[in-house]
């Protein structure tokens, strides 16, 4: 089995992959072997154009049956601790349509066109992940935008027009977008390291959220490899 680990920065993987690195059974380039399962490696960079291309990129060229996405999150949802490991479920663009004169929000629908394959009819993307059906993790609803939210009248107007969005990320939709066309199983597992304020980069717990996926990134692949 072959399985692509990638998230947009090297820092969000790295004890990960140390972790991986002192387990393989022999090394290459971008990926590890275990037994009869490998482990590709890809850091996309960030934001939604550069995730979508990386990613389309690579499974053209590599045969892999399950893609795992981590990384680090804001959370709206307050309900999320600083520090909890999320799988999102389904993920959406967050400005992709059009803004109304009065401020309101319009999607494709809204304007008279439809979500072409595999956007769902309202806009998300909610692809099957059989491999998470029995993992611990807490499901969530994910929101990608490039530009982080940080002021007031932005939060405010997301929490508003995508009530259901939970969390929000620069890469996770882009994700599910390219492993759906792809045909390859997505696995997006991200860790909350702020909520979704004001801009506060002093108040971000990024060393936690990373210890934490690391956490979850071992079980999961753990898993895989005892099965090696």
């Amino acid at each position: 089995m072959n399985i692509l680990l990638t998230a947009a920065t090297p820092e969000e993987l790295a004890p990960t992959l140390a972790w991986l690195r002192e387990r393989a059974d022999g090394t290459e380039r971008n990926f590890m072997r275990f037994g009869n399962v490998e482990v590709h490696l890809l850091f996309t960079g960030m934001g939604p154009l550069a995730t979508a291309y990386a990613l389309g990129a690579y499974l053209t060229n590599h045969a892999v049956q399950l893609a795992i996405q981590g990384g680090i999150a804001g959370a709206f949802d307050r309900d999320l601790a600083i520090g909890e490991v999320v799988r999102v479920e389904n993920d959406r663009l967050l400005d992709f349509g059009a803004e109304d004169r009065d401020g309101s929000w319009l999607n494709l629908a809204d304007m008279g066109f439809r979500y072409a394959t595999p956007f769902q009819e309202d806009g998300s993307l909610k692809p099957i992940t059989v491999s998470a059906q029995y993992l611990p993790y807490r499901v969530v609803s994910g929101g990608t935008t490039g530009r982080s939210s940080g002021s007031r009248s932005t939060i405010d107007r997301l929490r508003r027009q995508f009530p259901e969005v939970q969390i929000e990320t620069m890469e996770g939709a882009a994700f599910f977008y390219a492993t759906q066309m792809a045909g390859v199983e997505p696995l997006q597992l991200r860790a909350i390291s702020n909520y979704v304020t004001e801009r506060d980069r002093e108040s971000w717990q990024i060393g936690k959220a990373i210890a934490a996926l690391d956490g979850a990134l071992q079980r999961v692949l753990g898993a895989f490899m005892e099965q090696a």
